[in-house]
């Protein structure tokens, strides 16, 4: 069936949130009287239509849904165009049609809907997004320091573990036995950067084992009073996110981003992407109004809306994180005592920077631009393709936090997280380890360490990659 456009005469209510945790589930039905709703299939005497408007909970359409609809002996099946609209028919006896909705990356969601032969009915389904538990991770603030022994062998280290449920939410209850430490051996596939240990070339790549997997320390560490921050939200729209992020993932989680701002908190949107194929309006970067509170933040949200046909181009990730950094650093609009931070997404890794040896001075430079100017950067990756390094040292060095989804169901619970991790407010765990790696002098002063934790919780599993200096 062809699909058709909405008519002036035929609303459709939405509902907006004013926080990321509320979730509206509606299912509206409005008859247009006489079928005269107009269209591009207008109904048949025998014929009873049904205009299927799919939206998620933030009210924006939800394209390439499949709608499925069954009255009694008949099945009709429907995709959801660019509008998030789709239209099925049936020319059977008026009756309550079942509705069945899905999409990947949403929950599916079954309605119901009265259909009347002559007419068209409108109906509006709100789909909520899924989402999984993930976590991040960020340098220890305990004060110790990573400990090298045995002929530079052997390094005794700390990390800090961000662990939240679909929801958001803090894991809470989990002990030693819930964190494994993996094993890490370099990937020939990755020449181009270190997998374990870098050094300053990648000949000093080696491989470590853990001893023993599980943390030889857990402790909990509390939030702290929340404070106020003034954060960047830097959003990644290369052309590689049309496939790691084909829903619009990272738009609905900055919505819930923005809705979820305290009183004191203040927010802007920007994005980036560069070449020949970049679609954002001003490339490489483009940014959007003003640092704004929790009262006018919702107003982002078309600019959010149109990202989503703004995909295109590649990753200049360093170049606009210092210019919207240094942007931030000299906004007056920042008020006193607010933490001033810049909130990275990306899929991949800097195209612009070149070799290792390039991207790591280059890594360097705007490391050392945000210590001077007071900024914390948090990194929030998506995809086994991303820079770990890259993006947990900048996070780490900064005073930040990176956060890691393997998919885009982890994204929401990531954005939700992000907040109180600008504020102080979010509880870690704290976790030490021993590693010893396969030749002497893997851990020599100067180096890093990488791996990755395996976060065990009732549901299942997820990863958290991290970053340890070597001092």
């Amino acid at each position: 069936m062809t699909d058709s456009t909405p008519q002036a005469d035929c609303a459709i209510g939405r509902r907006w949130l004013t926080t990321w945790l509320a979730l509206a589930v509606t299912v509206a039905v409005a008859a247009c009287g006489g079928g005269g709703g107009g269209g591009s299939l207008p109904p048949a005497s025998s014929v009873g239509f049904l205009q299927v408007t799919v939206i998620d909970a933030f009210g924006a359409a939800v394209p390439g849904a499949t709608v499925s609809g069954t009255l009694g002996g008949s099945s009709q099946t429907a995709t959801t165009n660019p509008a998030g609209i789709a239209v099925i028919g049936f020319n059977e006896p008026n009756g309550t049609a079942s509705l069945t909705v899905t999409r990947a990356s949403f929950r599916e969601r079954v309605a119901t809907a009265d259909v009347v032969r002559g007419q068209r009915r409108d109906v509006t389904v709100t789909l909520d997004r899924a989402t999984a538990p993930a976590g991040g991770s960020l340098t220890t603030r305990s004060g110790f320091a990573p400990v090298v022994g045995m002929a530079q062998q052997t390094l005794t280290f700390e990390i800090e573990v961000v662990a939240v449920d679909g929801d958001g939410q803090p894991l809470g209850g989990l002990d030693a036995s819930s964190f494994v430490l993996l094993p890490c051996a370099p990937d020939a596939a990755t020449v181009d950067r270190a997998d374990c240990v870098r050094g300053t070339s990648l000949a000093h790549d080696v491989a470590y084992t853990p001893l023993p997997a599980l943390p030889l320390q857990l402790e909990v560490v509390a939030g702290g009073t929340p404070q106020p921050y003034a954060a960047a939200l830097l959003l990644d729209q290369s052309g590689s996110i049309a496939q790691s992020d084909p829903t619009g993932a990272r738009l609905y989680s900055a919505k819930a981003f923005l809705s979820g701002l305290g009183s004191g908190d203040a927010a802007r949107i920007a994005a980036f992407a560069g070449g020949s194929d970049a679609r954002i309006p001003t490339p490489p970067l483009a940014t959007f109004g003003p640092f704004r509170g929790p009262a006018g933040a919702m107003a982002f949200f078309p600019d959010l809306d149109a990202l989503a046909q703004q995909v295109g181009g590649n990753t200049p990730m360093y170049a606009a994180l210092d210019t919207l950094r240094d942007s931030v650093a000299t906004d007056p609009s920042v008020a006193p005592g607010q933490g001033k931070a810049v909130v990275l997404f990306t899929d991949g890794i800097d195209t612009d920077c070149g070799n290792a040896a390039a991207c790591l001075a280059r890594r360097n430079q705007s490391v050392a631009g945000a210590l001077a100017q007071g900024v914390r950067v948090f990194t929030i990756g998506l995809s086994s393709q991303i820079d770990v390094e890259a993006l947990a040292d900048l996070s780490n060095r900064t005073g930040g936090a990176f956060l890691y989804a393997e998919s885009a169901e982890q994204l929401l619970p990531l954005y939700g997280t992000v907040g109180r991790l600008l504020s102080l407010s979010l509880p870690t765990y704290r976790l030490r380890w021993m590693v010893q790696a396969d030749a002497p002098g893997a851990f020599a002063s100067g180096r890093a360490l990488l791996g990755r934790i395996e976060v065990r919780h009732g549901s299942g599993t997820f990863e958290v990659p991290f970053i340890v200096g070597i001092p």
